[in-house]
């Protein structure tokens, strides 16, 4: 009845000046559009005008954005259209007005409605949503998207729950009986952990249902029917428990899901990803990066750990190798890194289980500097159980699973169960002395001797060294004073007035007094002088103290094998008696 007279007429729809910043600031990929010069000097002029109209008080006046000088319609900001507190302070009012609602124009209070939709699927608001460090997860196809792969990622996509790596997903690399598996199928396999197949009518129901469960993950509701050139979804960090847990989140625990998902992922669905701190796709499709794996802005403690931001397919679980240095496996040093935090820093207060992350940066600088600090955290950890030592099992996980993932001149051979140990290895030092002092002393117990009796000979060396006047004691002839107080020592061992057990007995002094000056000077040569550049001071930090943990723990893996071997030898001989 009205169209007549609406028709006579131009009724503006309120979407005028969104039409207007679209055709202004968006720009399409293959769209080859010019500048056109004298718009843009038509846009300053009007941002200008504006801004000077709005110092006039009384007619003329014209309202200007408290968050932009956008040339666009400016209207007073209404309450309900405020994210924070009921009102926010602004310094775009006159002074003395009494006027406390702040102007705002209509591009900036579509973006205020935008953000006011993703905060109400958080029920979070103010500086608490600002503070949530959400982290970006973007999914692209390694090569393209067919309808049939299109359908099975968008389920996997919907599925995804976990957003913690929690001591479940731990336990599925590393057994009971303390075995680890740390190989492509086992990653493979992570897929019953991080999806839920149920998630989409679970969190369906009411809150009050027993079965219900909220995804914490942000996801855009995809339609099934439509093929994709990507999806991405926001992870929440792992909240802390406490009342001021927000507060307590990091940077670098933010990233701690993200970055052990992005290369995980491109094992399970044959996908490319990416982490970013921007809710803004880095990329427009996988065509546009030839690696499968990158993370945009990481934290130092991440690339402390990984070396690079970007990562081939096949870097993923092998390393590779660049200017004559080897790198890695980066899926192997997150998972074993993520494995000791949760074993060292991790406690359980009153308020619950803390998995402690922000601990993480100090642990990854400790295995950038050196990948020895493996067996100091081992040690750490001893401590904090306040027991004697480790019971084999654990150290033989640290040392033969945990180990050569930071070090990639090392690998473990489980035949013949002993380490390949390249030239370029930080373990070379502590593996040779710990041979050389086990070929004339050994602690006093065969089973969990004390750690000063199995070190007595490192630290005596050590102590010699310290002691030693370098003016008078150089080269050789501080060899023969670390030699002559290592003997010593064995000289008391030998009259059972010290601690400790002799390989050679007393007829064989001299192959003993060989064995102990071969030790003295690997110690005074390749380790002091060459090594520590004969700087006394690393003698009493922490390299000695690297060499000495790492020292104790490898003397015990082969005391281990030592008694294995005499309990087989005492087996076979019972075996005998009993067969004749």
């Amino acid at each position: 009845m009205i169209e007549p007279i609406i028709s006579q007429y131009q009724i503006a729809d309120g979407w005028d000046d969104l039409r207007l910043w679209v055709q202004r600031v968006v720009m399409l990929p293959g769209s080859n559009r010019e500048v056109d010069t004298k718009n843009q000097v038509e846009t300053f002029l009007d941002e200008l005008s504006n801004y000077n109209t709005a110092k006039k008080s009384g007619r003329g006046k014209q309202l200007i954005c408290s968050i932009s000088h956008s040339a666009y319609t400016v209207t007073e900001q209404m309450e309900s259209a405020v994210l924070f507190t009921p009102q926010v302070y602004t310094n775009k009012q006159m002074l003395g007005g009494s006027n406390a609602k702040r102007n705002i124009s209509s591009i900036a209070g579509v973006e205020m409605m935008l953000r006011q939709i993703l905060m109400n699927q958080t029920q979070a608001v103010g500086k608490r949503f600002e503070d949530g460090k959400y982290r970006y997860l973007y999914f692209y196809p390694t090569y393209y998207f067919t309808p049939e792969t299109n359908k099975f990622l968008h389920i996997a996509y919907s599925g995804i729950a976990q957003t913690r790596f929690d001591t479940s997903i731990r336990n599925h690399f590393i057994t009971k009986d303390l075995q680890a598996n740390l190989g492509k199928e086992k990653y493979q396999s992570v897929d019953a952990l991080l999806i839920d197949e149920d998630l989409q009518h679970q969190k369906n129901l009411p809150e009050d249902d027993p079965n219900y469960k909220k995804d914490r993950t942000f996801k855009l509701s995809y339609p099934e029917d439509q093929p994709l050139t990507f999806y991405f979804m926001a992870l929440p960090p792992e909240k802390p428990p406490g009342k001021d847990s927000d507060k307590k989140i990091t940077n670098t625990a933010s990233w701690i899901m993200p970055s052990w998902l992005a290369f995980a992922f491109p094992m399970i669905l044959d996908v490319k990803t990416v982490v970013s701190e921007s809710p803004i796709p880095p990329f427009n499709d996988g065509a546009e990066f030839e690696e499968s794996v990158f993370l945009d802005s990481a934290p130092h403690a991440f690339r402390a750990l990984v070396k690079q931001d970007k990562f081939r397919l096949d870097y993923i679980l092998e390393g590779w190798k660049d200017n004559n240095k080897n790198y890695a496996a980066p899926l192997n040093v997150l998972t074993a890194a993520y494995g000791i935090h949760l074993d060292v820093n991790a406690k359980q207060g009153k308020s619950g289980y803390d998995a402690n992350w922000g601990k993480f940066t100090e642990l990854a600088k400790d295995f950038e500097t050196s990948p020895l600090y493996v067996f100091s955290y081992l040690n750490r950890w001893v401590r904090k159980q306040g027991i004697e030592t480790a019971r084999i099992e654990k150290i033989k996980l640290y040392a033969y699973d945990f180990y050569p993932c930071f070090d990639p001149y090392v690998k473990y051979d489980k035949i013949q169960e002993k380490f390949i140990v390249e030239s370029e290895s930080s373990l070379n030092h502590p593996q040779k002395l710990t041979e050389l002092y086990r070929r004339f002393y050994k602690a006093n117990k065969k089973y969990n001797p004390k750690s000063n009796a199995v070190l007595k000979p490192i630290d005596i060396a050590a102590e010699t060294i310290l002691k030693a006047e370098l003016s008078v004691f150089r080269g050789e002839s501080l060899v023969l004073a670390v030699a002559a107080e290592v003997f010593k020592l064995m000289d008391r061992v030998h009259a059972s007035t010290a601690e400790g057990r002799w390989v050679f007995n007393n007829k064989e002094r001299e192959q003993e007094r060989q064995a102990v000056l071969e030790f003295a000077r690997y110690f005074v040569v390749d380790v002091f002088e060459k090594s520590f550049a004969g700087d006394r001071a690393r003698l009493a930090g922490r390299q000695i103290n690297l060499i000495r943990d790492t020292c104790e723990f490898l003397y015990r893996l082969e005391n281990d094998k030592e008694n294995k071997l005499q309990g087989n030898d005492y087996k076979k001989e019972d075996d005998s008696e009993i067969l004749t």
